[in-house]
């Protein structure tokens, strides 16, 4: 039996792993492209066609529309958010007897109400006009996305020259795409929430509530970059068409800039997505991005600690990853060039001891000032 090194058997197993990993993120890129259609940047609208769609009653099985009709119009959420309001508008009036307050700001409140009050009775229609208006521009904007992801599905290498570039690659495109059909399924989450809450929020705003007004103002905005979302992909998309599932179609002159053109197209779309998400949902971008960059941070914290020594675990704990590793390689660096100046300190530290005259330790030091001639 000849004699195979172990080291083989290393390089074996790792390019073996390369490839599956590969493999799951290139799956995950073709079914991604295969599965592409414009359903992925629809807007929620009720059932039915024209005029109907906007002011008409949702059928009793088209649900949540019918749901969130009957809680805004007329319902009780109609009837939460005016109450709402009315105690806003009373309340600051009732301060005003005790001589807080001033006859301006009960009169701009006074006429906010008024304002307040028209669009938490309008607010479905409203709603549901200005996401019909943004489904028909994204379907004017936006090509036959399945012709494009067909046409860079075709365009797709087996690789992008060596493993590791072609492993990475393929983890950005299959990671972008799963994310991408993520971001715009919680956008439909949060379009249905806006819809039935709206209200209450426009009745916390126009109350003049002090901090709390400010509040529900900010939230109550983010309703429009969130209904908008799909019209910056759906341009990008559109580019795309032009460039590479047209007739004047640009084809890369090797393979790695093939395989890079097939993977930035999820890649753009999820940033350009995320970018108008962030604004529409600050608050669950920020909590992603946080738990993001905790688990780097704790990784790398555990690392230092268990390599390097507590104090770069430390200094990454209290400044971040960065200064843990700097500190570390700092450390490292250091550590070889004293560590025979350290040595000859430990030799000498006491070495440097008064001594009689016949060479010896004097009778009269304390034998614990010195414990090691002892």
């Amino acid at each position: 039996m000849p004699d195979v090194p172990f080291s083989d058997f290393g390089v074996k197993w790792f390019e073996d792993i390369v490839g599956k990993v590969t493999s799951w993120f290139t799956d995950e890129i073709i079914n991604g492209y295969q599965s592409l259609s414009n359903e992925l940047f629809n807007t929620p609208l009720p059932q039915g066609e024209g005029v109907e769609v906007v002011f008409g009653i949702p059928a009793q099985g088209d649900n949540p529309w019918h749901s969130i009709y009957q809680g805004v119009v007329g319902g009780e959420v109609m009837i939460l958010a005016l109450l709402v309001l009315f105690l806003s508008v009373q309340g600051r009036h009732f301060i005003r007897i005790f001589g807080m307050g001033s006859a301006y700001s009960n009169q701009y409140s006074r006429r906010n109400a008024w304002t307040g009050a028209v669009l938490i009775v309008g607010w479905y229609w409203v709603a549901v006009l200005s996401l019909y208006f943004v489904k028909g521009l994204t379907i004017g904007l936006i090509p036959d996305v399945s012709r494009v992801g067909e046409a860079l599905y075709t365009m797709l290498p087996a690789a992008a020259g060596n493993p590791m570039l072609t492993m990475f690659l393929a983890g950005l495109g299959g990671i972008a795409m799963v994310l991408l059909k993520a971001v715009y399924f919680i956008r439909n989450v949060l379009l249905f929430i806006y819809l039935y809450g709206m209200p209450i929020g426009i009745a916390i705003m126009y109350g003049n509530i002090p901090i709390l007004s400010r509040i529900a103002k900010r939230l109550c905005l983010q309703f429009i970059p969130l209904a908008i979302l799909p019209l910056p992909a759906a341009i990008l998309f559109r580019g795309y068409a032009l460039l590479f599932a047209g007739d004047q179609m640009i084809t890369p002159s090797d393979a790695f800039l093939a395989y890079f053109v097939v993977v930035s197209l999820p890649v753009l779309a999820l940033y350009v997505t995320w970018k108008t998400f962030s604004y529409a949902s600050p608050l669950v971008a920020g909590a992603i991005g946080t738990a993001s960059r905790t688990a780097v941070g704790l990784g790398v914290i555990a690392g230092l600690g268990y390599g390097v020594g507590p104090k770069a675990a430390t200094t990454a704990a209290r400044w971040g990853p960065k200064a843990g590793v700097g500190h570390a390689a700092v450390s490292h660096l250091a550590g070889s060039e004293s560590a025979g100046d350290a040595q000859k300190t430990a030799q000498t530290t006491q070495d440097n001891i008064a001594t009689d005259a016949s060479g010896g330790v004097p009778s009269y030091r304390r034998s614990e000032n010195d414990p090691g001639y002892y």
